[in-house]
């Protein structure tokens, strides 16, 4: 059983959601269990149109970043896992270098390429080399970017580029993204995602996953539709891969 498990998660409830049952069942067998939201950061004002909007869907107004790092904080406890929370700003507060809004009111989560963040990219791959180097983990978990969002592709390529080959990295199917589909971005130059492994919890785990799930209430309303009970849509999901027993997702990162 590895001791030690670095969690790479882009925002601050991908890890419960697409991989909560495993951080859960490692942390019941006895690993250090280490959460690291990479894009948490606290934005300064003004906020852009589309964030103005997501705070008022959320119900979160005021401090916004604050109430959702409560979130995972409680999230967090229930999986057994220490949360940390980096400084680098949502895609939702981050501006172009020509000072526009990254993300546009109508404009998809997807759009934004390299060219458009160079330094970005290089601070979060040093972030996560650096406290890769603190932790000494053996085992990475990090998002698949499965829906092409942005901030998942940032994250990933950053895992990635930083730590494959040097520790196994293994890449969850990011949910709900893929209660919808299975298309993946393709990963940084030399690396390629291997074959997928299915990883079974007991019901205690699952049940943790989901009370973890329950803590993320300001985001409810934009992940699933108001009428629909997660519990249901997660629970098809993950049988579909289990064979019937319920199973997350995760692929190896290869060369």
């Amino acid at each position: 059983m590895p001791s030690h498990i670095l969690v790479v998660s882009p925002h601050l409830d991908d890890a419960a959601l697409s991989a909560g049952s495993r951080i859960h069942h490692l942390a019941a067998e006895g690993a250090e269990v280490t959460v690291f939201t990479m894009f948490a950061g606290i934005p300064p004002l003004p906020y852009s149109p589309i964030a103005e909007y997501f705070h008022y869907t959320w119900g979160l107004e005021t401090e916004p970043m604050e109430h959702r790092r409560e979130e995972d904080r409680k999230a967090m406890a229930r999986l057994g896992a220490t949360p940390l929370h980096g400084e680098f700003l949502d895609a939702v507060y981050r501006r172009r270098p020509d000072g526009g809004w990254l993300i546009d009111v109508d404009g998809p989560m997807v759009q934004g390429s390299e060219a458009v963040e160079p330094q970005l990219c290089d601070l979060l791959m040093r972030a996560v080399a650096e406290l890769a180097e603190r932790i000494q983990p053996d085992v990475v978990l990090t998002s698949a970017a499965v829906g092409n969002h942005i901030d998942h592709r940032r994250t990933r390529d950053a895992v990635v580029t930083a730590l494959a080959g040097k520790v196994p990295v293994r890449c969850w199917e990011d949910l709900p993204y893929g209660l919808r589909g299975s298309d993946i971005p393709p990963l940084p130059d030399g690396r390629a995602l291997l074959d997928p492994v299915t990883e079974t919890a007991g019901e205690a785990s699952w049940a943790a996953k989901y009370e973890a799930i329950e803590c993320y209430r300001s985001q409810h309303s934009m992940l699933w539709p108001p009428d629909a009970d997660f519990r249901d849509l997660f629970d098809a999901h993950a049988t579909s891969h289990g064979g019937g027993t319920p199973a997350e997702l995760f692929r190896p990162v290869g060369p």
